[in-house]
C-alpha cells in the first residue's frame, strides 16, 4: 500500500511539473512582444510550386536572365521573398541579388514586375546599398530608377554613399552624389564617407566629395578626422595630400593624443610624413602615452622608421 501511495504521490509531482511549465511557457510568451518584421518585404520563401519558382527567381536575378525572371513571377513567384540565409547570398530579395551581381537588366525587369526597391535585407541592407559596395555603376543608376530613399541607413547608420566610399566604384559614388545623397551623413560611429575613401586611402574619391561639400574636419567618436583615417592607411600618400590641399588640419588629434603625423610616421610612409611637415605638422606634440611623432617612427625598428626619423632632425 505505502509503495502504491509513493507511486501516486511521484505521478502528481510529475503532472503538476508539467501543468507548471506549461503556464510558465503561456506567461512568458503573452509578456515578450512579438518580434517585428525587418521589412514589409521579408518574407520566407513559399513551399511546393510557388517555392520552386520563387527559387528559380533567385537565381534567375543573380544571372541577369530576363525572361526567367518573366517566366518566375508567371509561375507564381513571390516576388520579395529572401533567400535561404544558408545559400549563397542569403537573406537577400531576388532585387538584391540582381544589385549585388551587377546585373541592371534583371534590377529593371523585377523592378517592372513591383519589387520593393526599399525592402531591407541582411543588418538593413537595401538593394541600393548592396549595389554601391558590391555591384556596379550601372546597377547603382537602375536602382535609382526605382526611386530609393537614396539616404537609407543600414541598421548601423551606413548609406549607400558611404558604402560606395568604403569599397564600391568611385563611379558608383559620383552618381549617387549627383543623385543628391548626403556627402556628410555619419553612421553609429560617427564616420561620414570622406573617412572611409580615405581609410580605403582613395584620393579621387576623396577629391569627389571634398568637390561636393564634405567637411574635412570632422572628427568621428573616436576624434579620428579623414586626415587620420588618411595617414594611418597603407596606401599611397595621395590621399593625404588630396585632403592637405583641402586645408585638413595636420594637428588636429584624436581622443586618445594621436595625431596624423603620428600616424603617418607609424606606417613608415616618409612621403606622408614629408607632406604633413610642410603643412605645419607640429613634431613635440606628444600623445596620451605620452609618445611623439619620432617615437612612434622609432618603434618600427626598421629601415622604414629610420627614413621617417631623418626628417625630424
Amino acid at each position: 500500500m505505502a509503495q502504491t501511495n509513493r507511486g501516486v504521490s511521484f505521478g502528481v509531482v510529475v503532472v503538476g511539473l508539467i501543468v507548471l511549465g506549461a503556464v510558465l511557457f503561456y506567461s512568458i510568451n503573452q509578456l515578450t512582444p512579438e518580434a517585428p518584421a525587418a521589412s514589409a518585404a521579408a518574407v520566407a520563401p513559399p513551399r511546393g510550386p510557388a517555392g520552386i519558382a520563387t527559387a528559380n527567381l533567385h537565381e534567375a536575378a543573380e544571372r541577369g536572365d530576363t525572361a526567367a525572371i518573366e517566366a518566375a513571377v508567371r509561375a507564381g513567384a513571390m516576388i520579395d521573398a529572401v533567400r535561404d540565409a544558408s545559400g549563397k547570398m542569403g537573406g537577400m530579395t531576388p532585387l538584391m541579388c540582381a544589385a549585388i551581381s551587377g546585373e541592371p537588366a534583371a534590377v529593371r525587369a523585377l523592378l517592372g514586375a513591383g519589387a520593393k526597391v526599399s525592402a531591407r535585407g541582411r543588418q538593413g541592407t537595401t538593394a541600393l546599398i548592396f549595389a554601391a559596395g558590391w555591384g556596379t555603376p550601372a546597377t547603382v543608376e537602375a536602382i535609382l530608377e526605382g526611386r530609393p530613399n537614396i539616404d537609407e541607413r543600414t541598421d548601423d547608420r551606413w548609406t549607400a554613399l558611404m558604402m560606395a566610399s568604403s569599397r564600391g566604384e568611385a563611379a558608383s559614388m559620383k552618381i549617387l552624389i549627383d543623385h543628391g545623397a548626403d556627402v556628410n551623413a555619419k553612421n553609429k560611429w560617427g564616420q561620414s564617407a570622406l573617412m572611409m575613401a580615405a581609410r580605403a586611402g582613395d584620393a579621387d574619391k576623396i577629391i569627389a566629395l571634398l568637390e561636393a561639400g564634405a567637411s574635412v574636419n570632422d572628427q568621428d567618436s573616436d576624434g579620428m578626422t579623414a586626415l587620420n583615417h588618411a595617414a594611418g592607411s597603407e596606401e599611397s600618400a595621395a590621399a593625404v595630400g588630396a585632403l592637405i590641399s583641402a586645408r585638413a588640419d595636420v594637428n588636429l588629434a584624436d581622443n586618445q593624443g594621436v595625431t596624423p603625423l603620428m600616424r603617418a610616421a607609424d606606417t613608415g610612409d616618409a612621403a606622408k610624413v614629408a607632406a604633413m611637415l610642410a603643412a605645419g605638422a607640429k613634431t613635440d606634440t606628444r600623445d596620451r602615452e605620452g609618445r611623439s611623432a619620432a617615437d612612434w617612427a622609432k618603434n618600427r625598428d626598421d629601415e622604414a622608421g629610420r627614413a621617417v626619423l631623418k626628417l625630424f632632425e
